[in-house]
Formats: structure tokens, C-alpha cells, sequence
């Protein structure tokens, strides 16, 4: 073989390779389109709130979502995350009611470490859709969950508590007692903070992968995976009930 006919064949090999790697992300957001639209509990249908409904929002800051909860009632989540503890009234000295509170699931050192997208490190975002790190959960108290990009559900009590029990179970939990284990961190905010988390985040488990889980295991109508955002509030929107004035929790 000439060298020159060696020199086309590694060239072929090379463009084969860059080939293959171009196709991954397009694979990648082709499934994530695809499984975004398809939709698990297709005929689920929202619980009016004079059936026993319970309110939940999905939020996002345009990347990533959470779940946002009664803060007492059915369940008390102030028991294990009691507002003293969270909210810093030096900083939010306002008499109004935190009646809410939102439930994240992420990569830890990706969470601590970006605060705002300005602060993004690529080593970090690399390690965390590698599977590389331990996970945590932030936990932040909301006077009005209208005040960001989200959708409402109505769910029953017992899907209500089916997802309740999944966001527990999001938390590394300290023997005896089984508390919730605080991270060292100041939190973003003046109301909220961060915990230890089950798992690992990766390009598959995202934080939205996390919250569509979530509804899935309640048995709400969602996405089949969800890797972004929109999935889930465009799942939200066509099953969910119009926004009204929420009762006074």
C-alpha cells in the first residue's frame, strides 16, 4: 500500500470517528424529544380541589426544575425542615407567610459550585454528566410559586402521598433518627439550603429526569424521560387545570 492510499484510509478513519461523536448529542436530543412528547399516564386526570385535590407547582429557572409543595398541610415538611432553620430572618425580615416549599435534586459539587450560570465550570458540568459525584437535594422555602415559569397540578391524596414519599426518599438520612444530613453551605438565598442526595446525577438522571420520576411514580400524566425542562411543563400544561386562587395554606 502507498503511503498516500495509508494517508486517505487514516483521513476516512478520523472523519468515521468525528462522524460518530457529532451523532451522540443529535441522538441524544432526538430521544429526548421523542420521549418528551410521549407521555406515561396518558389518562390521568387532575382531582378537583373540592374533591380533596392537592396543589403542586412545577418551577424552573429555564434549565432546571423543581417541585414546589404545601409547606404543612397533608403532610408537615417543616418538622423535618423546620423554617427557623432555613429562612434567615436578618435577610428576609418580612412578616408574610412561606407556605411553600421546593424540592430540587442535582449533582453536588455542580450545585455548590454555580450559583448563577456566570460561575459555570466545565470540569464541574463534565464530571456531574459522568456520574462522577454524590448528588444533593436543595430544599428552599417560596412565599409565591406564581413568581417563576411554572405549571399546576391538582393530585390526589393518595398520589399526593406517593410523591411525597418519593422526595423523601431523595435525602441521605443520618442514623439513629433518620434526619435529613445538612450540607456546610450558605444556600443561595436567605430561605433555603442544601442536604445530602440518593444517587448520582448523569447525562440519563438529570434534575429534571428527577422531578419527572417523581410525577411518574405518583402516577401523574408526564413525560416517558425528561432529560430538560420543557418536557415536563408541556406534560404539566395539557394535563393540568387552569390556575385559580389557591386557598390559604
Amino acid at each position: 500500500m502507498t503511503a498516500d492510499r495509508r494517508q486517505r484510509r487514516a483521513w476516512r478513519g478520523v472523519a468515521a470517528v468525528l462522524a460518530a461523536v457529532a451523532l451522540v448529542p443529535l441522538a441524544y436530543l432526538g430521544a429526548a424529544l421523542l420521549l418528551g412528547v410521549l407521555a406515561v399516564h396518558a389518562d390521568w386526570q387532575p382531582t378537583p380541589e373540592e374533591a380533596g385535590g392537592v396543589p403542586i407547582w412545577l418551577r424552573t429557572n429555564g434549565v432546571h426544575a423543581d417541585l414546589v409543595l404545601p409547606a404543612r398541610e397533608p403532610h408537615d415538611f417543616t418538622r423535618e425542615f423546620p423554617r427557623a432553620e432555613l429562612i434567615d430572618p436578618r435577610r428576609e425580615p418580612s412578616a408574610l407567610p412561606f407556605n411553600w416549599i421546593a424540592f430540587g435534586w442535582g449533582d453536588r459539587a455542580f450545585y455548590l459550585n454555580t450559583p448563577t450560570w456566570a460561575d459555570l465550570d466545565p470540569g464541574v458540568a463534565w464530571r456531574a454528566l459522568t456520574a462522577q459525584g454524590p448528588s444533593a437535594m436543595h430544599v428552599e422555602y417560596v412565599r409565591r410559586p406564581e413568581d417563576f415559569d411554572v405549571r399546576l397540578l391538582w393530585l390526589g391524596e393518595d398520589e399526593y402521598a406517593r410523591l411525597v414519599a418519593y422526595v423523601r426518599n431523595g435525602f441521605r438520612r443520618a442514623p439513629p433518627a433518620g434526619t435529613p444530613i445538612r450540607i456546610d453551605h450558605p444556600g443561595y438565598g436567605a430561605t433555603d439550603a442544601f442536604f445530602e442526595g440518593v444517587g448520582s446525577y448523569s447525562a440519563v438522571l438529570t434534575s429534571n429526569e428527577w422531578v419527572r420520576r417523581g410525577l411518574a411514580q405518583a402516577g401523574v400524566r408526564t413525560a416517558r424521560w425528561a432529560p430538560f425542562d420543557r418536557a415536563l411543563l408541556w406534560q404539566a400544561q395539557r394535563a393540568g387545570m387552569p390556575a385559580r386562587p389557591l386557598p390559604d395554606r
